[in-house]
Order: structure tokens, then sequence, then C-alpha cells
């Protein structure tokens, strides 16, 4: 009995030294606001899915384009630094987008409001890595028209309301796209 409790004090003693807690803190913190709720959490693992799928299928693509994947690595075309450097860009735009929905859900009182607007978030960026995802299965030789096809119109569909509302708004003067230029 006295050699259990010896080794419970031992491990609760090597679990609260060192990195871990911090690490542990950082998490559930991150965790919290990006997943207010259990939806944005399977949301948000649908679209890293799909993204997956998308450098997957990014791949197959390079591959067939340049005669298989001896081809492609002999001409540094499927592991370059464009490719990682675009990879990397969306990695973390959907970091900063996703904090950005979860906080969304924090200052919005109504709660269904907040899950509305993930909804919406997490469904443009699933249907653009949809897209893509068929694209680079008809550059690989799939064919998939009708399914790019439709998931375009579909996603037009999605955004029409939106694209009225940019129709309405007045137009910038001269000296605010002088401005945005340089931002």
């Amino acid at each position: 009995m006295d050699e259990a409790i010896k080794n419970i004090t031992s491990y609760i003693d090597r679990a609260f030294t060192g990195i871990k807690p911090f690490l542990g803190l950082i998490f559930s913190w991150i965790g919290y606001i990006i997943f207010p709720e259990k939806v944005y959490f399977l949301s948000l693992m649908a679209v890293l899915g799909a993204s997956f799928l998308d450098i997957i299928t990014k791949s197959i693509s390079i591959c067939k384009i340049h005669g298989g994947y001896k081809n492609a690595i002999k001409e540094k075309k499927l592991f370059s630094k464009s490719l990682w450097k675009g990879t990397q860009i969306k990695i973390i735009s959907y970091l900063f987008i996703s904090i950005l929905t979860g906080l969304s859900y924090r200052v919005i009182y109504l709660k269904e409001a907040g899950i509305l607007l993930a909804s919406f978030v997490y469904s443009v960026m699933f249907m653009r890595e949809f897209q893509s995802n068929v694209e680079n299965l008809i550059e690989a030789g799939a064919d998939l028209h009708w399914l790019l096809l439709f998931s375009r119109k579909k996603n037009k569909e999605l955004m029409k309301p939106y694209e009225e509302d940019e129709k309405d708004k007045p137009k910038k003067d001269s000296n605010e796209e002088d401005y945005n230029k340089y931002l």
C-alpha cells in the first residue's frame, strides 16, 4: 500500500512539472475559443478532412500531369516550395477563420445566430475544398465535369444573397481604392 501511494505521488509530481500543463492549458484555451459547440468541431474536421484530401488529389494530379510519381519528383513539381507555401497559407487562414467564427459565438448574444454564422462559414469553406478536389481529379483524368458544374451552381446559389447585398452598396471613391492598394 505504501508503495502504491509513493507511485501515485511520483506520478502526480511528474505530471505537474515541465511544459505539459502549460501546453494543456494552451490547447484547452484554443479549444474553448474555436469550439464553443460540438457542431463547430465537426464542421472544422469536415473542412480539414476535405483539405487533406485536396492535398492528396493535388499530388495525384501533379503525378498524372508529369508522367508519374518519379518524373514529378525529378522535375521538383510534387514537393515544390510553392505547393507547400499555398498549403501553409491555407492552414493558417483556416485557423484564423475558425478562431473568428468561435469568437463570434461568444460575441453574438443569440446562440442560434452564432451557430448560423458558423454553419455558413464552414459550408463555404467546405464547398471550396470540395470544388478544388473535383478540379484536381479532373486534371488527373476523372470524368467529373458534371459534378464540378453542379457544385459551382450550388456555391453560387449559396452566395447569391450576399452578392446582391454587395451590388446595393455605394461605389467606393477613388481615394479609398488608392488607400486599399497599399494595404
